[in-house]
């Protein structure tokens, strides 16, 4: 497999990871929040909560993968 062939497969491996971490993170905090509104009859409070608490864990989820490809990319891949 050729260079060019092997970085747009890599570059569509990053970007279905990011989409699926964004995905599930949302995904669980929904989820959770159902669950505790069910447990404790709080409609639609923790829903709500856990909703934005997802997509917040979604975009860190987004800003880590990215930046790792970038030092990767950059060659500086410095354990910290």
């Amino acid at each position: 497999m050729d260079n060019q062939k092997r970085d747009l497969l890599q570059s569509l491996a990053m970007v279905s990871s990011m989409g699926i971490s964004v995905v599930l993170a949302i995904a669980i905090g929904v989820w959770f929040g159902l669950t505790l509104d069910r447990w404790l009859d709080t409609t639609p409070w923790f829903f709500y909560i856990f909703l934005l608490i997802g997509i917040a864990a979604g975009f860190k989820n987004i800003y880590v993968i990215a930046g790792r490809e970038i030092r990767k990319n950059d060659g500086s891949d410095q354990r910290r």
